[in-house]
């Protein structure tokens, strides 16, 4: 773990120290995803994500709520807990999951983080802390698509009807918190970028895959990239309603490849 960001290690040594006390044995494997695989991870912006493989399901998650509740806030530690019989057939979001979302653990009787997204993103970049011996992971390209072209029907587009409404009446000078136009400006051409290319890429390299398809929109693009790279950036209202035209143009050209 000696590459890894400080913060990253610190909190994946002390997590399996804690997990193996209450379930030993039981942790067959632990995979981390999203940005830190990508060599996308951003201290203050980047959350930690993972899967974690166990023996057998979890009769009980109280000890592994016990866990979480010991590790530091941030940055946040998102994991799903699944078995390798979950992982080798198609994911099934009707079953009982347990995951933790901005560092919060949850238990949820159906749905949660399980997708066709993460089973590709385990399969097809993850890093291994943890190798689950013999362990395959069900990745289906077909799914990740209709499951992509669904996201972009039904939640990206009513985040930018959201955004559309919050901003409708804010002076244009009007400050937003400073996650929220990086967050969209960055997040909706991540799908855009897996229906053109069939990859699933960070969100620096979708905001740079953005200035490539959409370049009318590069001014807000690079302050958003910028915003990932640490740089200090006010967003305003203005930008949010510059994002709101972005957003549809990104959801129907993606919808439309």
């Amino acid at each position: 773990m000696t590459d890894l960001p400080a913060e990253v290690t610190g909190m994946t040594v002390r997590y399996l120290e804690l997990i193996d006390q209450v379930l030993p044995g039981q942790v067959t494997g632990f995979y981390l995803t999203g940005s830190v695989p990508l060599g996308d991870f951003r201290p203050g912006r980047s959350d930690i994500d993972g899967v974690v493989i166990l023996a057998s399901p979890l009769a009980d998650a109280s000890p592994v709520r016990e866990v979480h509740e010991q590790l530091p806030l941030a940055p946040a530690f998102d994991v799903t807990y699944l078995t390798a019989a979950d992982l080798a057939v198609a994911p099934d979001s009707s079953k009982p999951v347990v995951f933790t979302l901005d560092g919060v653990f949850k238990e949820a009787p159906s749905g949660g983080p399980v997708s066709p997204v993460l089973w590709s993103e385990l399969a097809r970049q993850s890093l291994a802390l943890r190798t689950a011996p013999g362990l395959v992971v069900h990745d289906d390209q077909k799914a990740l698509e209709v499951f992509t072209r669904d996201n972009l029907r039904t939640f990206w587009a009513s985040q930018f009807d959201q955004l559309e409404a919050a901003t409708a009446e804010s002076p244009d000078d009007e400050v937003a918190p400073d996650w929220v136009l990086p967050w969209v400006m960055l997040g909706v051409p991540r799908l855009h970028a897996l229906l053109a290319t069939g990859n699933i890429i960070s969100k620096t390299a979708a905001g740079e895959h953005a200035l490539i398809a959409f370049p009318e929109w590069a001014t807000l693009l690079h302050r958003c990239l910028d915003h990932r790279a640490g740089k200090p950036e006010t967003f305003t209202a203005a930008d949010a309603k510059t994002a709101v035209p972005f957003g549809r143009q990104v959801i129907t050209t993606a919808l439309a490849l």
